[in-house]
Protein backbone atom coordinates (compact mmCIF):
# COMPACT_ATOMS: atom_id res chain seq x y z
CA UNK A 1 0.00 0.00 0.00
CA UNK A 2 1.20 3.49 -0.71
CA UNK A 3 0.38 5.82 1.88
CA UNK A 4 1.07 10.02 1.92
CA UNK A 5 4.87 10.61 4.37
CA UNK A 6 3.54 12.58 7.27
CA UNK A 7 6.58 11.92 8.98
CA UNK A 8 10.37 11.72 8.45
CA UNK A 9 10.96 8.71 9.61
CA UNK A 10 9.23 7.13 7.26
CA UNK A 11 11.67 7.81 5.07
CA UNK A 12 14.79 6.44 6.83
CA UNK A 13 14.42 3.02 4.11
CA UNK A 14 15.31 5.90 0.98
CA UNK A 15 18.44 4.93 -0.60
CA UNK A 16 21.51 6.88 0.50
CA UNK A 17 22.69 6.89 -2.91
CA UNK A 18 20.97 6.87 -6.42
CA UNK A 19 20.43 10.36 -8.78
CA UNK A 20 16.18 9.55 -7.80
CA UNK A 21 17.13 9.18 -4.27
CA UNK A 22 19.23 12.29 -4.45
CA UNK A 23 16.38 14.20 -6.00
CA UNK A 24 13.35 12.84 -3.57
CA UNK A 25 16.03 14.41 -0.73
CA UNK A 26 16.41 17.53 -2.47
CA UNK A 27 12.66 17.94 -2.85
CA UNK A 28 12.13 17.11 0.99
CA UNK A 29 15.35 19.47 2.27
CA UNK A 30 13.92 22.36 0.19
CA UNK A 31 10.03 22.06 1.05
CA UNK A 32 9.64 19.32 4.02
CA UNK A 33 6.67 17.91 4.79
CA UNK A 34 4.25 21.18 5.33
CA UNK A 35 2.82 22.27 1.59
CA UNK A 36 0.39 20.60 -0.25
CA UNK A 37 1.66 21.00 -3.61
CA UNK A 38 4.81 19.16 -2.67
CA UNK A 39 3.99 15.57 -1.08
CA UNK A 40 5.98 12.43 -0.36
CA UNK A 41 5.04 9.18 -1.01
CA UNK A 42 6.28 5.49 0.91
CA UNK A 43 5.15 2.05 -0.06
CA UNK A 44 5.30 -1.85 0.44
CA UNK A 45 5.21 -4.28 -1.50
CA UNK A 46 5.39 -8.34 -1.75
CA UNK A 47 8.54 -7.92 -3.57
CA UNK A 48 10.23 -4.70 -2.63
CA UNK A 49 9.13 -1.23 -1.72
CA UNK A 50 9.44 2.67 -3.17
CA UNK A 51 9.70 6.08 -2.36
CA UNK A 52 8.02 9.03 -4.59
CA UNK A 53 8.23 12.82 -4.09
CA UNK A 54 6.17 15.16 -5.94
CA UNK A 55 5.56 18.96 -6.83
CA UNK A 56 2.53 20.31 -8.47
CA UNK A 57 1.85 16.79 -10.31
CA UNK A 58 5.98 16.21 -11.15
CA UNK A 59 6.70 12.80 -9.59
CA UNK A 60 10.21 11.70 -8.50
CA UNK A 61 10.50 7.49 -7.93
CA UNK A 62 13.15 5.65 -6.10
CA UNK A 63 12.09 1.91 -5.73
CA UNK A 64 14.10 -1.05 -4.01
CA UNK A 65 13.42 -4.49 -5.99
CA UNK A 66 10.46 -4.72 -7.78
CA UNK A 67 7.03 -2.14 -8.00
CA UNK A 68 4.36 -2.81 -10.42
CA UNK A 69 0.86 -2.61 -10.68
CA UNK A 70 -0.10 -0.92 -7.29
CA UNK A 71 2.51 1.63 -8.48
CA UNK A 72 1.11 2.10 -11.76
CA UNK A 73 -2.48 2.42 -9.98
CA UNK A 74 -1.65 4.93 -7.70
CA UNK A 75 0.47 6.77 -10.55
CA UNK A 76 -3.04 7.00 -12.96
CA UNK A 77 -5.04 8.39 -9.95
CA UNK A 78 -2.64 10.51 -9.14
CA UNK A 79 -3.06 12.37 -12.31
CA UNK A 80 0.92 12.65 -13.20
CA UNK A 81 2.32 15.06 -15.54
CA UNK A 82 5.77 13.22 -15.68
CA UNK A 83 7.52 10.40 -13.29
CA UNK A 84 11.33 9.92 -13.20
CA UNK A 85 12.42 7.11 -12.63
CA UNK A 86 15.35 4.33 -13.10
CA UNK A 87 15.32 2.63 -16.07
CA UNK A 88 13.85 -0.63 -15.10
CA UNK A 89 10.91 0.95 -13.20
CA UNK A 90 10.29 2.69 -16.51
CA UNK A 91 10.18 -0.34 -18.61
CA UNK A 92 7.62 -1.79 -15.84
CA UNK A 93 5.69 1.19 -15.46
CA UNK A 94 5.75 2.03 -19.09
CA UNK A 95 3.71 -1.16 -20.10
CA UNK A 96 1.01 -0.46 -17.43
CA UNK A 97 0.42 2.89 -17.95
CA UNK A 98 -1.10 5.59 -20.60
CA UNK A 99 2.29 7.45 -21.12
CA UNK A 100 5.17 8.45 -23.44
CA UNK A 101 8.41 7.28 -21.98
CA UNK A 102 11.76 8.56 -22.81
CA UNK A 103 14.80 7.09 -21.73
CA UNK A 104 17.46 9.46 -20.96
CA UNK A 105 21.29 9.57 -20.25
CA UNK A 106 23.05 10.06 -16.84
CA UNK A 107 26.98 10.86 -17.74
CA UNK A 108 29.25 11.03 -14.59
CA UNK A 109 32.50 13.54 -14.18
CA UNK A 110 35.26 11.67 -15.18
CA UNK A 111 37.77 14.95 -16.50
CA UNK A 112 40.37 17.35 -14.77
CA UNK A 113 38.26 20.51 -13.96
CA UNK A 114 39.75 23.94 -14.39
CA UNK A 115 38.97 26.72 -11.55
CA UNK A 116 37.78 29.61 -12.94
CA UNK A 117 36.30 33.00 -11.03
CA UNK A 118 32.26 32.67 -11.41
CA UNK A 119 29.79 34.59 -10.51
CA UNK A 120 26.10 33.50 -8.71
CA UNK A 121 23.83 35.65 -10.55
CA UNK A 122 20.34 36.51 -9.58
CA UNK A 123 17.00 34.39 -10.32
CA UNK A 124 16.39 36.84 -12.65
CA UNK A 125 19.49 37.23 -14.44
CA UNK A 126 19.55 33.29 -14.94
CA UNK A 127 16.42 33.24 -15.97
CA UNK A 128 17.20 35.71 -18.75
CA UNK A 129 19.70 33.05 -19.89
CA UNK A 130 17.58 29.85 -19.81
CA UNK A 131 14.96 31.39 -22.10
CA UNK A 132 17.12 31.77 -24.83
CA UNK A 133 17.06 27.75 -24.53
CA UNK A 134 14.29 26.72 -23.02
CA UNK A 135 10.58 27.07 -23.46
CA UNK A 136 10.07 27.70 -19.71
CA UNK A 137 7.78 29.75 -17.96
CA UNK A 138 9.06 32.10 -14.90
CA UNK A 139 6.34 31.86 -12.62
CA UNK A 140 6.45 27.99 -11.55
CA UNK A 141 10.17 28.08 -12.76
CA UNK A 142 11.17 31.06 -9.77
CA UNK A 143 9.00 29.87 -7.11
CA UNK A 144 10.72 26.40 -7.11
CA UNK A 145 14.44 27.98 -8.12
CA UNK A 146 14.42 30.43 -5.22
CA UNK A 147 12.65 27.91 -2.57
CA UNK A 148 15.76 25.85 -3.14
CA UNK A 149 18.18 28.46 -3.50
CA UNK A 150 17.01 30.04 -0.09
CA UNK A 151 17.26 26.44 1.78
CA UNK A 152 20.60 26.14 0.34
CA UNK A 153 19.89 22.82 -1.57
CA UNK A 154 20.60 24.69 -5.17
CA UNK A 155 22.65 27.31 -6.45
CA UNK A 156 23.47 28.44 -9.66
CA UNK A 157 26.38 30.00 -11.37
CA UNK A 158 27.49 32.47 -14.42
CA UNK A 159 30.55 32.73 -16.95
CA UNK A 160 30.25 34.95 -19.83
CA UNK A 161 27.09 34.37 -20.93
CA UNK A 162 26.30 30.95 -19.46
CA UNK A 163 24.38 29.61 -16.52
CA UNK A 164 24.11 26.55 -14.73
CA UNK A 165 22.21 25.40 -11.73
CA UNK A 166 23.75 22.92 -8.85
CA UNK A 167 20.64 21.17 -8.69
CA UNK A 168 22.21 20.19 -5.33
CA UNK A 169 24.81 18.22 -3.60
CA UNK A 170 24.04 15.54 -1.32
CA UNK A 171 25.29 12.35 0.42
CA UNK A 172 28.69 13.03 -2.37
CA UNK A 173 26.60 13.38 -5.21
CA UNK A 174 25.87 16.15 -7.11
CA UNK A 175 23.47 16.96 -10.16
CA UNK A 176 24.02 19.58 -12.81
CA UNK A 177 21.41 20.91 -14.57
CA UNK A 178 19.76 24.38 -16.45
CA UNK A 179 22.70 24.85 -18.76
CA UNK A 180 22.49 27.34 -20.89
CA UNK A 181 24.42 30.03 -23.03
CA UNK A 182 23.48 33.28 -24.27
CA UNK A 183 22.95 33.13 -28.50
CA UNK A 184 25.37 35.78 -29.25
CA UNK A 185 27.88 33.90 -26.67
CA UNK A 186 27.67 30.53 -28.21
CA UNK A 187 30.28 28.76 -30.10
CA UNK A 188 33.31 30.52 -27.69
CA UNK A 189 33.56 27.45 -25.26
CA UNK A 190 31.81 29.12 -22.47
CA UNK A 191 29.55 26.56 -21.40
CA UNK A 192 32.31 23.86 -21.19
CA UNK A 193 34.68 26.26 -18.99
CA UNK A 194 31.74 26.97 -17.13
CA UNK A 195 31.30 23.34 -16.34
CA UNK A 196 34.46 22.55 -15.83
CA UNK A 197 34.93 24.96 -12.95
CA UNK A 198 32.07 24.04 -11.37
CA UNK A 199 33.52 20.13 -11.13
CA UNK A 200 36.28 21.70 -9.69
CA UNK A 201 34.97 23.51 -7.40
CA UNK A 202 32.69 19.74 -6.35
CA UNK A 203 36.08 17.66 -6.55
CA UNK A 204 34.91 16.02 -3.52
CA UNK A 205 31.78 15.12 -4.87
CA UNK A 206 30.41 12.67 -7.42
CA UNK A 207 29.33 14.88 -10.56
CA UNK A 208 26.43 14.09 -12.66
CA UNK A 209 24.17 15.47 -15.79
CA UNK A 210 21.21 14.17 -17.19
CA UNK A 211 21.16 14.02 -21.03
CA UNK A 212 19.37 13.46 -23.96
CA UNK A 213 21.31 11.46 -26.92
CA UNK A 214 21.70 14.39 -28.90
CA UNK A 215 24.04 16.33 -25.66
CA UNK A 216 26.31 12.89 -25.43
CA UNK A 217 28.82 14.35 -27.62
CA UNK A 218 28.72 17.67 -26.00
CA UNK A 219 29.32 16.43 -22.56
CA UNK A 220 32.01 13.87 -23.48
CA UNK A 221 33.58 16.93 -24.53
CA UNK A 222 33.53 17.93 -21.16
CA UNK A 223 34.81 14.97 -19.28
CA UNK A 224 31.99 12.91 -18.44
CA UNK A 225 31.58 9.56 -19.27
CA UNK A 226 27.85 7.29 -19.65
CA UNK A 227 27.13 6.21 -16.01
CA UNK A 228 23.44 4.48 -17.10
CA UNK A 229 20.26 5.22 -17.96
CA UNK A 230 17.13 6.69 -16.29
CA UNK A 231 13.65 7.13 -17.32
CA UNK A 232 10.81 10.39 -18.06
CA UNK A 233 7.30 8.81 -17.87
CA UNK A 234 5.15 11.72 -19.60
CA UNK A 235 1.43 11.35 -19.28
Amino acid sequence: MIKRVTNEEELKKLPKHGTEAQKIRALLLSYGLKYDFCRFYAGEFRKGFAFLGELNGSFVLSEVGKCGEELAEFLAFSGFSEVFCSESAGEILSKLLKCRPQKVNIMRFEGVGVPEVLTEPPLDNVYAVLKTAFDIEYEPWYLDMSHRVRHGIAQFRMLEGSVLAIQHNINGEALLSQIATTPETRGRGNARRLISSVCAELSGSKVNVICEDRLLDFYRRCGFVHDGYACRILS
